[in-house]
């Protein structure tokens, strides 16, 4: 026989037999009811007689979770998992040297949350009998689950965290992101993310307020499942606003809201949205803003995010965090009088990239990939909604929204060629030159793209060409009735100065002809700046009628769209 086999053997037949000295054990085996497999990541209590938790655990792979050390005496084994029916054991007596298998076997238990309609009403939160208190009872205790696992995750300790964390200081109304600052760290740690104690943040606030340097925390999973915290707030399921159902990340979820029971006494608190998952009733993240802050740091985007991952081996952490706090100006009203206001935002957060076991073993990453996001702009610096971008060699494209804003993830780390194609401008024959960006794992790289004028596209297409000093360019395109473009037409232009002497308009220059390209656009350099300009497009018989434009040197470019329509029309 194989000695490590031989090994395994002795110590299975160890694990079942008494032995006088050695510690009691309680071997707890959670399968499903249904298909009898195993169930993983099942958090498991050994409660005893009175009520109290003696000690907990996550099942494993194979759904077993082992109790050691025990003290003599009456207990019986709970198990809670998602969507399942939480289960216990009758009572059982524990003896000297003894060990002792349970098996639990847990229903299904979905709560039905699909097509759920809720309608929200004004006022406070309360606690309400009914069918509405009963669901909202439920839904709680699906999320109380999973907070319970990773506050269990967190007081392990045996986890190894790649980690990136963040400083970021973000204008308050156009939202760009003036300055950044990353920090990457690994090593051993309870968690990569915590909270102040329940009790303290119930006495002195989630905010301490010192003047310049205002103190702000977030929830963790021990401080939202603390009495302190639970005596405090109130739930309610909430309906999506406008702005919150034009968030795709929310599809399928969701929200049970929370907020504070008692009155404004100085000491600030949070409010905020746990968001579940409408199928499987798991814990996707919370989203919370700081309530009784002062006047002129109250601000909709003062609050933060935590969110909620569940791991291949069943345990709970926290992959993503970030808190967003105000931070002050000294400014002057219209009667002169000084006022403090919000100026930019501070936001601080981190992400975990990768979790690994003492072994080594990975049980997961954050990500593996990273990504680009930022502002289009055009040339006097008002962000430009429906710019394409996209990343050159793949199909990973978007538009930008009506703050100008685009994000790209999902790219693997390494160099790209990021294009911006503005429809405006890509009329006229001008796509802009890609931007390189290098990519890094776990991380958005940030930066804005400024879009030139139309008029500096124009005058940089006839850079090449010879022109005379103070000449303009003239350019457009040439259309059907129907908006479609005319590829080959003829275009003609023509120009009229004025006769000091006679006092009278007299033709400069007859008949300048162009022909217009495949696009159907059409383009003239060197152009007197000034004049009167008339120009026409000819398509065989039919001819457009002349658009008159005039362009100063200051403007140095303008569009003419010539429509041609078919005889008959």
């Amino acid at each position: 026989m194989n000695r490590t086999r031989a090994q395994l053997g002795l110590a299975a037949l160890l694990l079942c037999l008494p032995i006088p000295g050695v510690a009691q054990t309680v071997v707890v085996r959670v399968l499903d009811a249904e298909s009898s497999m195993p169930v993983f990541g099942a958090l498991t209590y050994l409660v005893d007689a009175s009520g109290q938790t003696a000690m907990n655990a996550l099942s494993d792979e194979r759904g077993r979770a082992l109790f050691l050390g025990i003290t003599g005496g009456t207990y019986r084994v709970r198990v809670e998992m998602i969507g399942m029916a939480t289960a216990e054991t009758e009572l059982f007596e524990i003896v000297a040297g003894t060990t002792i298998s349970q098996d639990i076997r847990l229903d299904p238990s979905a709560i039905e949350l699909e097509g759920l309609e809720v309608e929200l009403e004004s006022g406070r939160c309360e606690i309400r009998g009914g069918g509405e208190g009963l669901l909202v009872a439920e839904v709680w205790d699906e999320a109380r689950k999973a907070l319970s696992a990773a506050a269990f995750t967190d007081q392990l300790g045996t986890y190894r965290y790649e980690t990136m964390t963040f400083e970021r200081h973000i204008d308050r109304d156009t939202k760009v992101i003036l300055r950044e600052e990353q920090s990457r760290r690994e090593g051993y740690m309870t968690t990569p993310f915590e909270s102040r104690p329940a009790e303290e943040l119930q006495s002195d606030g989630f905010v301490r307020l010192n003047g310049a340097d205002n103190l702000y925390f977030a929830p963790d999973a021990s401080v939202l499942l603390s009495d302190p915290f639970l005596d405090t707030h109130c739930f309610r399921l909430v309906e999506q606003s406008e702005e919150e159902e034009a968030r795709a990340e929310l599809e399928g979820l969701l929200g049970l809201g929370f907020e504070p029971t008692g009155e404004e006494t100085g000491i600030v608190d949070i409010e905020g949205t746990i968001w579940v998952d409408r199928e499987t009733a798991e814990l996707r993240w919370l989203e919370y803003r700081y309530k009784y802050l002062p006047d002129e740091l109250s601000y909709p985007e003062v609050g933060g995010r935590v969110d909620f991952r569940r791991m291949p081996d069943g345990t709970w952490i926290v992959p993503e965090w970030w808190i967003q706090m105000p931070v002050l100006a000294l400014r002057t009203d219209l009667a002169g009088r000084f006022i403090r206001r919000i100026e930019r935002f501070h936001q601080t957060g981190g992400i975990v990239l990768e979790v690994r076991e003492a072994g080594g073993r990975s049980l997961g990453q954050r990500t593996q990939t990273g990504g680009v996001e930022g502002m289009v702009i055009d040339s006097v610096g008002v962000p430009v909604r429906g710019v394409r971008v996209g990343v050159a060699g793949s199909n990973q494209e978007v538009y930008t929204n009506a703050e100008g804003r685009f994000s790209i993830t999902g790219l693997t780390e390494g160099r790209y060629q990021i294009r911006f194609i503005d429809p405006g401008l890509e009329a006229y024959g001008f796509v802009p030159e890609p931007v390189t960006r290098d990519v890094i794992r776990g991380e958005l790289g940030y930066f804005d793209f400024h879009l030139p004028s139309i008029g500096d596209v124009l005058f940089e297409a006839c850079r090449d060409e010879a022109v005379p000093d103070a000449s303009v360019v003239l350019a457009g395109m040439v259309k059907d009735e129907r908006g479609r473009a005319i590829p080959n037409a003829r275009v003609h232009l023509r120009w009229s100065r004025f006769d000091v002497a006679s006092a009278r308009p007299t033709v400069d220059n007859t008949d300048i002809e162009a022909t217009a390209d495949d696009a159907g656009f059409y383009r003239f350099c060197g152009v007197p700046s000034g004049r009167l300009l008339t120009v026409r497009a000819l398509v065989g018989d039919n001819e457009s009628e002349p658009v008159e434009v005039r362009i100063t040197q200051a403007d140095a470019a303008k569009l003419a769209v010539l429509e041609v329509r078919s005889s008959g029309r």
